[in-house]
């Protein structure tokens, strides 16, 4: 489970060379193994009411276990770590020899899932491979789970119980949530917080929700609603309680000062999100065009990121207040100096259970 540090210092090492010559190169990997999810959530494409079709789609387009192996060769020779997600990754039967072969290359694995078919895989094998596990929890109460996720109560208990299962085999997780209108109340009043420290997490990752250009519906808190959320994690912060809040205080003071996160330039082409299908858009999904999507079957790193299409990097702001996107745009001080606070305090929190992998 340690990191590789050799590996690590060398692709940064890569990384800062061709920033100093003025290549945009990536440097965190994000894999979007599959088209399907088991959720029906209103803020995601995969959300899609129509399953059965939704099957169908991923069987035809999905990469194959091979496939998705070659890519993840490719990226492996740039990026200093990678995030698995979906879709539903673990809805995939060759979702544990996918995880495999990325640790077999020596990349460090954080796993994002809705957490509902953790049962059905050998975690304590999983625990080897995967540094943490983000565990997409928008709503830590029954109702608004049910809610904002689509599903049924009895798969809000299901994911309570896997959850359980992860804290009593010590494999390092935290929690993500999408803030949207229907799950405000447990923010302002700080009951998320004190649930999932329950739960067995030391460590959330909060954004608001940046609503989708395919729908005629926001599911964004109004601004008063999102003003008050922002002073609550600014004083939660500020309280130094558990749990951690993963992303730093200045997200939601720039959210309160000015109505959305501030930056520069974009830093979308600081990650390399690889479709389900192989492909990738460049700049990003907001622009899903024929001639904005590439083939990593077909072309390498280096062809797909000299594209002309980054330039539109530069000048976009529609991200108002997505967090990842304001991470990624960040000065790279800010970035380092929040990412090492919060590596180094769950890996001292888990240094028993890591030590014994080493």
């Amino acid at each position: 489970m340690p990191v590789d540090i050799i590996r690590t210092i060398n692709r940064v090492g890569k990384w800062s060379l061709n920033r100093a010559i003025g290549k945009r190169r990536p440097i965190i990997g994000v894999f979007s193994l599959t088209h399907y999810c088991n959720y029906f959530c209103p803020m995601c494409p995969f959300g899609d009411s129509d399953k059965q079709g939704q099957i169908k789609f991923a069987s035809k387009n999905d990469l194959t276990t091979d496939q998705w192996k070659q890519i993840f060769d490719k990226v492996a020779q740039y990026c200093i770590w990678c995030i698995v997600e979906g879709g539903e990754p673990t809805s995939r039967p060759d979702f544990m020899e996918l995880i495999r072969h990325l640790h077999s290359l020596k990349m460090p694995i954080t796993l994002i899932t809705n957490c509902s078919l953790l049962h059905t895989i050998d975690i304590d094998e999983l625990k080897k491979y995967v540094q943490f596990i983000t565990c997409s929890i928008d709503s830590v109460f029954e109702e608004s789970y049910c809610k904002v996720r689509g599903v049924t109560p009895q798969t809000y208990q299901r994911v309570m119980q896997n959850l359980e299962m992860l804290t009593e085999h010590n494999v390092p997780h935290y929690f993500n949530s999408v803030i949207t209108k229907f799950n405000t109340r447990e923010f302002l009043d700080g009951s998320y917080f004190q649930r999932a420290v329950d739960l067995g997490v030391n460590a959330v990752s909060l954004t608001f929700v940046e609503d989708r250009s395919d729908v005629d519906y926001s599911l964004l808190p109004d601004r008063d609603t999102i003003n008050q959320i922002c002073k609550a994690v600014i004083d939660h912060i500020k309280s130094k309680k558990d749990p951690q809040i993963m992303l730093p205080p200045q997200y939601f003071e720039q959210i309160l000062d000015h109505g959305r996160g501030m930056f520069d330039e974009c830093g979308v082409w600081k990650s390399i999100f690889v479709n389900g299908n192989g492909t990738v858009m460049v700049p990003c999904w907001k622009y899903n065009d024929p001639k904005n999507t590439y083939s990593l079957l077909e072309k390498s790193v280096e062809e797909i990121w000299d594209a002309p299409q980054w330039e539109i990097a530069k000048t976009c702001h529609d991200c108002q207040v997505l967090g990842c996107i304001w991470y990624s745009s960040q000065p790279t001080t800010t970035f380092a100096q929040n990412y090492m606070r919060g590596l180094s305090k769950m890996i001292n929190r888990h240094a028993p259970e890591i030590s014994k992998d080493i």
